[in-house]
């Protein structure tokens, strides 16, 4: 395992994030697997443990407290994050640190961020004096670190950063080749570049899509460029694509680690030997950007949103339709946070109604054929809700 030098600290580049634990038959935390994972982490090399108040629906922070406990203190470092947008006042703030202390059962926190910071939320950081009550607990000794995750875009990043760039230490960001340019990860970057903060990733497998990509010829670029590499990459093809995206994020400057959110003891152990293989080649890098091209092609609607569809004598809403199955693609079809097939139902009328008059598609300046798009959408969204999702 390589490390990141960090403030006196050796902080290991792969990190075990607590968002897609192992599950038993009823849906909760599987202890027992679990608990394998926690300790042939720290035996082999990773010490930064990340967990957030609600992860596994606020279950996420026991289990870790519980995992942790027959290991030294001093053999890992736990991280753990304020969940700002469910603070109303400043007692809040404070009740929710105390419990989540509690739920870990420690008495600091190694590293502590104020989670998920948007525009949304931005306004109620200020507002609550986070930061203050924050940096009170590092002066007694409860946090070692402080930084902040953020889903934002680069000019608010940028707004944080200028404000409270002397009391945040590090920052955690989204970022993997897909969002590159699709969700604009390389300008938040670049931001957090210019201001010297080291990152800590999420996300690298944009939620596992990266582990398995949804197009045949994505994958065929990969699989060539994988066999070409003079390193080549051990393993199966699966294998193969989780080492492309890890090793996509680990051989960016200013990394302090990545964080992985695996769920089983297989993908650890998978985990740990990419982070050990050497850097991705010029060839390899092209490769991805290729399979970036391709993917976005295969599994996204090229909609822009113009709404020239929008005389639809059904009253479809096409271009909510397209932008929330978009969405639902780069998740992998899989969204940990909600339904995507309840959220898709709840738009009335939808793909259902479609007549299949086609008069959207003499509209449409981006050739879009709509009428068979909307039924392998329909298709798609049965498909979701008979699998749970």
């Amino acid at each position: 395992m390589e490390y990141t030098d960090f403030k006196g600290l050796k902080i290991s580049r792969l990190g075990f994030g607590t968002m897609r634990l192992p599950l038993d038959s009823e849906g909760k935390i599987d202890y027992e697997e679990g608990q394998k994972m926690m300790d042939y982490a720290l035996a082999n090399g990773i010490n930064y443990i990340d967990t957030a108040y609600m992860y596994h629906e606020g279950r996420a922070e026991v289990f870790t407290g519980k995992a942790i406990a027959k290991h030294p203190r001093d053999s890992f470092y736990l991280a753990d994050k304020l969940p700002i947008w469910l603070c109303k006042t400043e007692e809040d703030v404070a009740r929710i640190f105390e419990k989540q202390l509690s739920k870990c059962n420690v008495d600091y926190f190694d590293f502590y961020l104020l989670h998920n910071v948007d525009e949304e939320c931005w306004p109620a950081i200020k507002e609550l004096h986070a930061v203050d009550y924050l940096k009170q607990q590092i002066a007694a000794g409860r946090i070692g670190h402080l930084g902040a995750s953020f889903h934002c875009d680069a000019d608010l990043l940028r707004e944080v950063l200028t404000l409270y760039g002397d009391d945040l230490e590090f920052i955690q960001l989204q970022i993997n080749y897909f969002d590159w340019e699709y969700q604009d990860a390389e300008a938040i970057y670049k931001v957090a570049q210019e201001f010297n903060k080291p990152l800590v990733i999420m996300e690298p497998l944009r939620g596992g899509m990266l582990s398995n990509p949804m197009s045949e010829d994505a994958c065929k670029i990969l699989d060539e460029a994988a066999a070409d590499a003079t390193q080549g990459m051990a393993g199966d093809g699966h294998a193969s694509y989780t080492a492309y995206a890890l090793r996509f994020v680990d051989g960016l400057e200013g990394i302090l680690t990545t964080l992985s959110g695996m769920s089983n003891l297989q993908q650890m152990k998978e985990n740990i030997e990419i982070f050990n293989r050497p850097a991705l080649s010029q060839g390899e890098h092209e490769a991805i950007d290729q399979a970036v091209k391709t993917l976005k092609n295969d599994i996204l609607v090229p909609c822009t949103g113009c709404n020239y569809c929008f005389e639809c004598p059904a009253g479809i809403k096409i271009p909510e339709i397209f932008k929330i199955y978009n969405e639902a693609a780069v998740k992998g079809f899989h969204w940990i946070w909600g339904s995507l097939s309840g959220q898709y139902n709840e738009i009335q009328p939808n793909a259902k109604a479609c007549i299949g008059c086609g008069a959207c598609e003499s509209h449409c300046p981006q050739k879009i054929k709509i009428v068979s798009k909307l039924a392998e959408i329909d298709a798609k969204y049965a498909e979701l809700e008979a699998a749970g999702e």
